[in-house]
């Protein structure tokens, strides 16, 4: 095992805090501890885990009586399915709670609302998705399995005009689209930017637009590239477009871009022959907010601002125009689910940072940490609030944060290939993970849950399936909370309930992927049962998925 790193984290891409934060990885070591086997009988030493589902928890789970010391257990009550929509109310009830009333859980943090941006690419996500299953029924689209179109490739000429279509609202409707007249300004290896011809004054300098495409060329391409696998072609040119405009800046007025805005999107309809070319570009583009130091067509953006913040949109929507490509395109398939799309590129992200950190440019790298970190502490503070599992439109911030943690931990339990993988096929969602990976999907979001809670535990030796391999989460968050306590109000998010064994009474509502998490003190004597059901008794609904993920902590 390497000694653990530290480096500074900084920047919020939503709503920014200024933070300079210690982030501490760690290297993965250590083989795979398999869960304990038992019927509706809980029997783990301290430092194991099972997991109890279907037969196993639909009466109790029974507790054997404590030695001496007592013990203490992490139970996590969650709907443990890939099926998006799942809700029920639930009660987890000890012994002597069961026929009480069931106390109601502590008080939720205030919901993080989603940002614009997460409307708006929400809404992009599921209109290429449309776009793309419509295109195929009728058979409009270009063959399959063709990353780029026959005949040589022609890359554009630094200085050479075109115009381009670009979304002039929120919904991107076809009745609203603008047309931009654009130049070419930089063709490198990858990448290609055109800048709008109608730019607001004080914008980028001709080494500006150099620097950010020699960043894609060299740093954020290769990241996507290495970790997911190829975009497609379909412009024959060789190189994805980069377009600034300040129709992106537009797209949020000036009454509403102070605390959320978007700085730049890929929408697949680009990618999809056959669609009226009056509204697509039947090409990969990426469009990108522009400098306005005077605030002319929305807030003021300066150009140190847009070059800080539009290389972590890029890699983050980058992994779509890929995700695209190899299943809508090269597989003549539906596009990924929501959850899982995001995830990755909410992996992309950190990936991105991962990569600044191991050539020693921490600050830089600290950008494209702090979205997910965020994102990720919103989750961990209420967990049964969000759905990680989700197809609904607009994502929450901390919906995103779940599914970061959840293909992070997949990722480090699994290996660096499980991204690529799980982009790289025609498997959607929950059968996509579990052919990546090997296991059941159930099994996954069961350990997962646990090792959100006891992969640092403080005192406790978690066993290598409950482990993340790259963040150590309680000195970040720790970090970030002595900071910013504003953003990040507790020192570690994740605070379980608390119950003496007989007397658990928890209740709430869980939806699919999420759980509930109480942590049970047991003292020296007799056993106790756990009844994990609705709150009039009754069992849950068939694809919940109900699951009981238990650890011993001592």
């Amino acid at each position: 095992m390497t000694t653990p790193s530290s480096r500074p984290v900084t920047g919020l891409r939503r709503r920014a805090p200024a933070l300079g934060i210690a982030a501490i990885l760690v290297s993965a070591c250590g083989g795979s501890t398999r869960p304990v086997a038992g019927g509706g009988d809980v029997t783990l030493a301290a430092g194991q885990y099972a997991l109890y589902s279907g037969t196993k928890v639909a009466g109790a789970l029974n507790f054997p009586a404590a030695g001496s010391g007592g013990a203490q257990y992490l139970v996590v009550a969650q709907f443990a399915t890939g099926t998006a929509g799942v809700t029920s109310a639930f009660s987890l009830a000890g012994t002597a709670a069961a026929l009480a009333a069931v106390a109601a859980p502590v008080a939720p943090m205030e919901r993080a609302v989603p940002s614009v941006a997460a409307q708006f690419h929400d809404m992009l996500r599921q209109t290429e998705s449309r776009l793309a299953a419509e295109a195929r029924a009728a058979r409009v689209r270009a063959a399959p399995a063709v990353l780029r179109a026959p005949g040589a490739v022609v890359p554009p000429v630094v200085g050479s005009r075109r115009t381009f279509k670009v979304c002039g609202d929120q919904t991107c409707d076809t009745l609203k689209i603008k047309t931009v007249s654009a130049t070419a300004t930089y063709v490198g290896l990858h990448a290609a930017i055109y800048l709008d011809d109608s730019l607001p004054a004080g914008g980028f300098t001709p080494a500006d637009v150099q620097q950010v495409g020699l960043q894609f060329d060299t740093d954020l391409y290769p990241v996507d590239h290495l970790a997911f696998g190829a975009e497609s072609d379909v412009d024959n040119n060789g190189v994805v477009i980069i377009l600034l405009t300040p129709k992106v800046n537009a797209l949020v007025a000036s009454s509403a871009c102070q605390d959320a805005f978007i700085t730049g999107f890929f929408f697949g309809a680009d990618l999809i022959s056959g669609l009226p070319a009056k509204y697509y570009n039947y090409g990969e583009v990426f469009y990108g907010m522009v400098p306005d130091p005077a605030g002319t067509v929305s807030c003021a953006r300066s150009a140190t601002e847009v070059q800080r913040l539009i290389p972590v949109t890029f890699i983050h929507e980058f992994q779509h125009m890929i995700s695209f490509n190899q299943h809508a395109l090269v597989r003549n398939g539906d596009t990924e689910v929501l959850w899982l799309n995001e995830a990755l590129s909410h992996l992309a992200e950190e990936l991105g940072g991962l990569h600044y950190d191991s050539v020693g440019v921490t600050t830089t790298a600290s950008r494209f940490y702090i979205g997910d970190l965020y994102n990720a502490a919103k989750y961990l503070h209420d967990p049964p609030l969000w759905a990680p599992v989700t197809e609904t439109p607009p994502g929450e911030l901390a919906e995103r944060g779940a599914a970061w943690l959840f293909v992070r931990y997949l990722t480090d339990r699994f290996g660096t290939q499980v991204p690529r993988a799980l982009v790289g096929t025609g498997l959607l969602g929950k059968a996509n993970v579990e052919a990546a990976t090997g296991a059941a999907f159930a099994d996954l979001l069961g350990r997962w849950a646990l090792a959100l809670y006891v992969s640092d535990l403080p005192g406790f030796t978690a066993p290598a399936d409950l482990k993340f391999a790259k963040w150590r989460f309680r000195t970040t968050f720790g970090s970030l909370h002595a900071q910013n306590p504003t953003d990040f109000d507790r020192a570690f998010p994740l605070i379980p309930l608390t119950a003496t064994g007989a007397n658990v009474a928890v209740s709430g509502t869980l939806k699919s992927g999420t759980g509930a998490f109480v942590v049970v003190t047991q003292a020296a004597g007799p056993g106790f049962s756990l009844s994990f059901r609705t709150p009039a008794g009754a069992g849950f609904p068939a694809n919940a998925g109900a699951q009981l993920a238990v650890v011993r902590l001592q």
